[in-house]
């Protein structure tokens, strides 16, 4: 069973998913009624592992309040005086808590340094007790920390960070503004990978083939004017001067993985995307959304804010290319299959995939679901990449 029972809204399960994969990335099992497996009933499997939860997260929203199901939830929850109140929305509260204030996420935007949001995780730690081993279990009994033991840690270049794998849904929902029909919804397993927060910049190209063939100089600007072929070159050579062999261009689901960040939203900023977030043409704005600036040039491999997993622009500046053949019906091929684990794209094909958007372009393809692609030796000064990085542990 799980060690936290997450109750909320059904019409908030994009919000709190993100929730539920940093409480999975900090070590607890979190049951959140996404699968009610065949020959149970709904009330049944609730009751169960309500039951057997070590602790009882309540999300509260403006539509949780009005749940009947989270009061009930909530109220079990209270009974067995391990409850979390998490609020998402700026709500008053019908039930009164003790021992613990809520915590209020009505701002929070995914950061897990957020005080609210560490505040929550402490009060999770105080109250999930510590396990013991069962009195029938022969060996003796042991009781274990809540703290995480050693593990072998990866050795990473610098600016790399280890994204830990999980299983997300990819592609859009329909309902999605501007969506188009390659980009049909199937669910992905990703393993753990390494991934660098930024883009490729000209002084590392140049460090590596002596060469700089972008239009928008600067050392700490990506690098553009780069084909897929020219990338996998640069990957070649970067590889034999580190003797590992371990550099790599990401696959379309490791880079839609990665930008998400656990966000279903079109971006990983939520709904809209502004200038002051992201480089794009500001002259064509996402839906109705305010027009911003239109910068005409790409920005600094640092510029704007990253996302929660610490990664630079994966919004806009410059398109990256991604290791995978495009295919127009491959998502849907992918969800036929139910659940795909680390798909690597089409077997073959005329086109490479590219994600992510550019200065050049309107925000809509800036979508984390959006899909552009050209022939491998296409360049042009609006499109650049990404490393990925298989690392190498050691204990």
């Amino acid at each position: 069973m799980s060690d936290i029972f997450l109750s909320y809204s059904q019409k908030d399960e994009d919000r709190v998913r993100p929730i539920v994969q940093q409480l999975e990335s900090l070590g607890w099992s979190v049951f959140w009624d996404r699968n009610i497996p065949p020959g149970k009933t709904w009330d049944e499997y609730i009751e169960m592992h309500l039951d057997a939860a070590r602790c009882v997260v309540v999300v509260w929203s403006k539509d949780s309040v009005r749940s009947h199901w989270v009061k009930t939830e909530a109220e079990e929850g209270r009974r067995k005086d391990i409850l979390v109140p998490l609020k998402i929305d700026e709500v008053t509260l019908s039930l009164a808590f003790r021992h613990i204030h809520a915590a209020d996420l009505s701002g929070w935007n995914n950061d897990v340094s957020h005080g609210q949001f560490k505040a929550c995780v402490d009060a999770i730690a105080a109250l999930v007790p510590k396990r013991v081993v069962p009195p029938d279990d022969p060996s003796p009994v042991v009781t274990v920390t809540p703290v995480v033991p050693p593990v072998a840690k990866p050795q990473l270049p610098e600016n790399f960070v280890l994204i830990k794998g999980g299983q997300f849904t990819m592609g859009s929902p329909k309902d999605e503004k501007d969506r188009r029909d390659d980009e049909t919804q199937h669910e992905v397993k990703v393993s753990d990978f390494a991934m660098c927060r930024y883009a490729v910049t000209q002084e590392e190209w140049r460090m590596v083939t002596g060469l700089n063939p972008s239009s928008f100089k600067g050392n700490n600007f990506p690098v553009e004017q780069v084909s897929w072929d020219d990338c996998q070159a640069f990957i070649k050579k970067l590889n034999e001067k580190t003797g590992g062999g371990n550099y790599r261009l990401p696959t379309e689901a490791e880079w839609e993985y990665a930008c998400r960040a656990g966000m279903a939203t079109p971006f990983n900023t939520g709904e809209n995307l502004t200038t002051d977030q992201a480089n794009y043409d500001g002259n064509h704005p996402y839906r109705n959304f305010p027009k911003g600036v239109y910068r005409q040039k790409t920005e600094p491999v640092d510029s704007f804010k990253p996302n929660v997993f610490g990664l630079y622009n994966m919004h806009g500046n410059v398109w990256e290319w991604c290791g995978d053949w495009y295919g127009n019906e491959y998502y849907e091929e992918c969800r036929k299959k139910r659940v795909l684990e680390n798909p690597q794209g089409p077997g073959n094909g005329s086109d490479r995939v590219l994600r992510g958007g550019s200065w050049s372009f309107n925000a809509r393809r800036c979508r984390s679901a959006y899909r552009h692609r050209d022939y491998p030796g296409f360049r042009f000064d609006n499109v650049g990449f990404r490393l990925v990085f298989v690392p190498q542990f050691k204990a």
